[in-house]
């Protein structure tokens, strides 16, 4: 028998709240988190919105050296993370028990503020004036690296990249270790902050970014309607804590929910096109499914990847209808991007964070601004307004560039 996953902790950091609680009040509550873009100019841009975090202290968590050391997308994870830890009461950790924490917290693009930042300073002053710490300021593996020093954590740290399926893929691959004994309890996560002028740009020119609707950016991200245009960026992290379940009892840790069974797969398809058929998907989850010792009927709620671009909304569809057939349009869908945008590699963590409010407050938040529904995706139960519900297990779907697919079947505590 492998050993049995729990989810102990949680912390966000979201375009719609800087802590759990105001994250799931918003997206309970229809909030959207996209407005206009005011950091950088945008008039030659194709889209001028995002769904930015606004009013995070980064000196609530780092001293001011630390901040200018780490960019954006590490103040975040830390200020995740911090909270999780709390949440899960980790800090009071034997040495012996933080032996066996580690920690796989991840980014899909890295510290793009700081890599612009000293390309810019070495182009108008010469390769002296970069600054020593670039280095360390832009790996990828730096927030990792961070939270493990921060807390004594000495199990295995290290961070991954599959583009928008990273976060998820890190709570997957840390349930993996955990199940192997590689680790007790893994800090998990995904985080993001590329929301610069040159990503923008590159994302507007491949024409995968939407714009602010009939003038209004916060009707811009509409998962699953007709008239969808593509998706928002968005900026944030999240970051779960799993833990083996007889070790969260030994601690009299809270368990919120189960980490059931996770799937990973490629499409091996194409760079940046989902495969038409759902191949890759389908195949993660029906993998996560198997995991979990479930069938497919006992799936009660999928929060799906949902980015709202044509192509992928409809591919994802495809997927899900190849594991559920015609019992898909009896399944309840909240697509979590319609308020936070797209957090590319922190979306899959913050997303599997509202399913597990879902499955532990038994209610699913609204996806919005579905005015009609796509009618060539079939009958399908997208919410729309707050909804109470009885879950016992939940399915989320993650996809990203280069054909990553990853699945984790979610179960009530």
């Amino acid at each position: 028998m492998p050993r049995r996953v729990v989810v102990t902790g949680m912390g966000v950091v979201s375009p719609v709240g800087l802590d759990v609680p105001a994250f799931w009040e918003s997206l309970l509550a229809g909030r959207s988190g996209v407005s206009y873009i005011r950091a950088f100019p945008t008039d030659k841009l194709r889209s001028d919105i995002a769904a930015s975090v606004s009013d995070f202290d980064v000196l609530r968590y780092m001293s001011p050296k630390e901040a200018e050391v780490y960019g954006r997308v590490t103040h975040f994870s830390l200020g995740a993370a911090v909270e999780a830890v709390t949440m899960a009461a980790l800090e009071k950790a034997s040495s012996a028990e933080r032996s066996r924490v580690g920690c796989l917290m991840s980014t899909g693009m890295g510290s793009v503020d700081i890599f612009e930042e000293q390309i810019a300073r070495s182009n108008e002053r010469g390769p002296r004036a970069v600054s020593p710490y670039f280095v360390p300021g832009v790996m990828p593996n730096g927030a990792a690296a961070l939270i493990s020093m921060r807390y004594g954590f000495m199990g295995p740290s290290y961070s991954l990249a599959s583009a928008c399926a990273t976060g998820t893929h890190s709570i997957a691959t840390s349930a993996l270790l955990i199940e192997a004994g590689e680790a007790d309890v893994m800090i998990a996560g995904g985080a993001e902050a590329a929301t610069r002028m040159n990503t923008v740009a590159g994302f507007g020119n491949a024409r995968a970014l939407s714009k602010a609707f009939e003038g209004d950016p916060t009707r811009a991200s509409r998962p699953f309607d007709k008239r969808r245009q593509g998706f928002v960026m968005g900026e944030g992290a999240g970051v779960l804590v799993l833990e083996e379940e007889e070790h969260a009892k030994r601690r009299g840790a809270r368990p919120l929910a189960v980490v059931g069974g996770f799937g990973m797969t490629t499409d091996a398809e194409h760079l940046t096109r989902p495969h038409p058929e759902g191949l890759g998907l389908a195949l993660a989850l029906e993998r996560a499914i198997q995991r979990a010792g479930i069938g497919p009927e006992a799936i009660d709620y999928i929060n799906p990847h949902a980015t709202s671009t044509p192509q992928g909304d409809m591919a994802e569809i495809v997927a899900l209808r190849r594991v559920f057939g015609e019992r898909l349009a009896a399944i309840p869908m909240s697509a979590t991007k319609s308020m936070i945008g797209h957090l590319l590699g922190g979306a899959g963590a913050a997303e599997t964070i509202a399913v597990v409010c879902s499955l532990r407050d038994q209610v699913l938040h609204p996806s919005i601004n579905v005015d009609e529904l796509d009618p060539d995706l079939g009958p399908l139960d997208v919410v729309r307004d707050r909804r109470p519900a009885r879950l016992g297990w939940a399915a989320k779907c993650s996809a990203g560039f280069g054909g990553h697919n990853c699945a984790l079947v979610l179960g009530k505590a």
